[in-house]
């Protein structure tokens, strides 16, 4: 082989190579290339579900507005009594500054409820009280008063033993609210998310 064979031998592997160098080079553009117009479009696609989601919770936020403002203008009430001696000692402390001292009967059941993770628990109280007509009644706008989430089941009044006197029997329920568990829960169920959506639409 001559000096001018070797030389064209050593050029065409020169260019092969280039050539062979250029076609990588050229694949792994492409592949960056694609793998940025890849990345962009995840880019835009989760900035759009990102903008439908801050949509989604204001509008969430102004349809519940209403709802919420209820509940922060309960939750003073709902967590000053949480547990039955809290409710005891709140009926205690209306009755000595209503100056109500004949108590007849006196009696305080705790019911739970499994299936209900809002109200777990619920404190029935049964009283038969005699006093004065006007300590009675005051008593009564007291206690609901005191126990706004309380509901009245029995109120029956009849005389007492003097003119001045009423005899009251009263029964009511009140409520010890978890809202910490339920709202757990609810987080937990999928299922419920989906309903509270369907309701909405």
């Amino acid at each position: 082989m001559n000096p001018k064979q070797l030389a064209c031998v050593v050029l065409l592997l020169i260019i092969g190579a280039m050539t062979y160098t250029a076609q990588i080079i050229h694949n792994k553009v492409a592949t960056t290339r694609a793998d940025a117009e890849d990345a962009e479009t995840a880019a835009v696609t989760a900035e759009n579900e990102r903008f439908t989601a801050e949509n989604e919770t204001a509008m969430f936020k102004t349809n519940t507005e209403e709802v919420r403002r209820f509940l922060r203008s309960w939750l003073p009430a709902i967590d000053r009594v949480q547990t039955q001696q809290e409710a005891e000692q709140t009926i205690e402390l209306s009755l000595r500054e209503r100056g109500i001292n004949l108590v007849r009967s006196r009696k305080t059941e705790l019911k739970t409820s499994a299936g209900n993770k809002l109200i777990p628990k619920s404190i029935l109280t049964t009283l038969t009280i005699e006093e004065e007509f006007a300590k009675v009644l005051n008593w009564l706008g007291d206690i609901e008063r005191r126990l706004p989430t309380a509901r009245m089941k029995v109120v029956q009044i009849t005389g007492g033993s003097t003119g001045r006197q009423l005899k009251m029997e009263v029964s009511f329920e009140t409520p010890i609210f978890d809202l910490a568990a339920a709202d757990a829960e609810k987080r937990k169920d999928p299922k419920a998310k989906e309903k509270d959506k369907a309701k909405k639409s």
